[in-house]
């Protein structure tokens, strides 16, 4: 059985935190001969099984879903910015009429990007809404 445990101190002698480490095999024969080590699940979130999850103890790798817009470059006597989603356009300068009429010379000149934070949270990771909790595999 695993617990998930919110306090800094061990629940007992009866609980092994599921941190990788290796059981003793006097101490704890019963679980020794299920596992020799304890499961790690250190920085995991552990996910029920059925639905999308991956089979009885794969890990599965992080994913997110996907984001998606698009913008419109029309040209109705200078550049529309129309964009929708995680794209943006900003004029960058205004085209030089002497240009003889290279592109861009009587309109501005626009410049497009895609910023995924303007449509969902970003972080330096993927990860759920969470509290980080200790997790323990009952020993005896």
């Amino acid at each position: 059985m695993i617990i998930a445990w919110a306090l800094a101190t061990n629940p007992s002698d009866n609980y092994l935190e599921c941190n990788g480490q290796a059981i003793d095999s006097i101490k704890y024969p019963k679980l020794y001969t299920l596992m020799h080590n304890t499961p790690d699940y250190r920085g995991i979130f552990l996910r029920g099984l059925g639905g999308n999850s991956a089979t009885l103890g794969e890990l599965q790798e992080d994913a997110i879903r996907n984001i998606t817009g698009n913008f419109k470059a029309t040209d109705n006597n200078g550049w529309n910015i129309n964009a929708i989603g995680a794209f943006y356009g900003k004029s960058l300068a205004k085209g030089d009429s002497s240009n003889n009429g290279d592109w861009g010379a009587d309109g501005e000149y626009k410049q497009y990007f895609f910023d995924a934070s303007r449509v969902v949270p970003v972080a330096a990771e993927n990860r759920p809404i969470n509290k980080a909790v200790r997790y323990f595999i009952k020993a005896k």
